[in-house]
C-alpha cells in the first residue's frame, strides 16, 4: 500500500521536476474481500501517474508483492510498514553497494539474496532464523502477523531448553474469529514456556516485524507465518545485523511496543 502521506507527495513532487519515478504496488492486497485496498493502490497509481511517474499495479500472475522498498540515488530504503511514517515505525538506510543492487534487483521483479539481505518471504524468514539460533541469552520477537511454520517451531525449541523468550504480536491479526487459529498456536507457545502479549490497537498495536538478542538482530516486512510452498515466494525483505547500534535500535524498538501490550487471554 502507498497511502496519501509524505512519502506519495514527494514521489509525485520527484516525477513533476524531471526524476526518474517508477513505483508498483501490490494488485491483490490480503484480506481484501470487498476490493477496498485494491481501489486505493488503483487511486494511488492514478495520482503518480498524473504527476509523470512510471506507475502500475503488480501483475495478477506470480508472488505477492509484500515488500517495502525503494533506491534512490543508489541508495537502498527498506521500511517494515506501508511508509506510514511516524515514531513507531523502523526505516533502514542501507548504503552497501551489495544490498542495493539486492533490493533492485527484486524492485525488477528479479528477488536476489546476499548474506544478510534477502527479498523473498522464505530467505528472509531463514535469515530471522539464523538471528534466533544464533542470539544469547534472551530473545525478543515482534510480528504483525503469527503462524505455524518455522518461526514458531524455533521459538517452542528455545522454550524447551529453558531459554527466555518474549513473543509480540499484533492484536488485530490475532483478535475475533479470524484470529482463532492463531491464538491457538499462540497458547501453545505459551504452555511451553513463551512469555506473549498482544498488542492493543488503541495504542497504536504492532505491526514492526523483528527479532533481538545479545549480539544480533533481525528487521524485515516479512511476517512470522507459514513460507511454505508459493508464500514462500512471496517478495518480502529480511535484514541480518550484528552492527551494534542497529541492534541497540531494534531493542528500543521491541521494549517501547512490548510496554504497551497485554499478556495472551486464551
Amino acid at each position: 500500500m502507498l497511502p496519501p502521506g509524505e512519502v506519495r507527495t514527494a514521489l509525485a513532487a520527484a516525477a513533476r521536476h524531471g526524476a526518474t519515478v517508477r513505483v508498483r504496488l501490490e494488485g491483490r492486497p490480503f484480506r481484501d474481500p470487498h476490493g477496498t485496498l485494491r481501489a486505493a493502490n488503483e487511486s494511488a497509481v492514478a495520482a503518480l501517474r498524473a504527476a509523470g511517474a512510471d506507475a502500475a499495479l503488480a501483475g495478477d500472475a506470480g508472488a505477492a508483492l509484500h515488500m517495502k522498498a525503494a533506491v534512490v540515488d543508489g541508495v537502498a530504503w527498506l521500511d517494515d510498514r506501508n511508509w506510514v511514517g511516524g515514531p513507531r515505525a523502523t526505516l533502514i538506510r542501507d548504503d552497501d553497494p551489495a544490498d542495493v543492487a539486492v533490493v533492485r534487483a527484486a524492485l525488477d521483479g528479479r528477488p536476489a539474496r546476499d548474506d544478510r539481505l534477502a527479498t523473498t518471504k522464505a530467505d528472509a524468514q531463514s535469515l530471522e532464523l539464523q538471528a534466533i539460533h544464533e542470539a544469547r541469552g534472551s530473545l525478543a520477537v515482534a510480528t504483525e502477523s503469527f503462524g505455524a511454520g518455522a518461526i514458531s517451531h524455533a521459538l517452542l525449541e528455545r522454550a524447551r531448553n529453558g531459554q527466555p523468550t518474549r513473543l509480540l504480536v499484533g492484536g488485530r491479526e490475532a483478535g475475533g474469529a479470524a484470529g482463532r487459529r492463531e491464538r491457538s498456536v499462540l497458547a501453545h507457545l505459551a504452555a511451553a514456556g513463551v512469555e506473549v502479549r498482544v498488542g492493543i490497537r488503541a495504542r497504536g498495536d504492532v505491526a514492526e516485524k523483528l527479532a533481538v538478542g545479545a549480539g544480533v538482530g533481525w528487521v524485515g516486512s516479512a511476517n512470522a507465518t507459514y513460507a511454505g510452498g508459493p508464500f514462500g515466494a512471496e517478495r518480502d525483505w529480511g535484514l541480518l545485523s550484528r552492527e551494534p547500534a542497529a541492534v541497540d535500535g531494534l531493542r528500543a524498538a521491541f521494549e517501547r511496543d512490548w510496554s504497551a501490550g497485554r499478556p495472551l487471554r486464551p
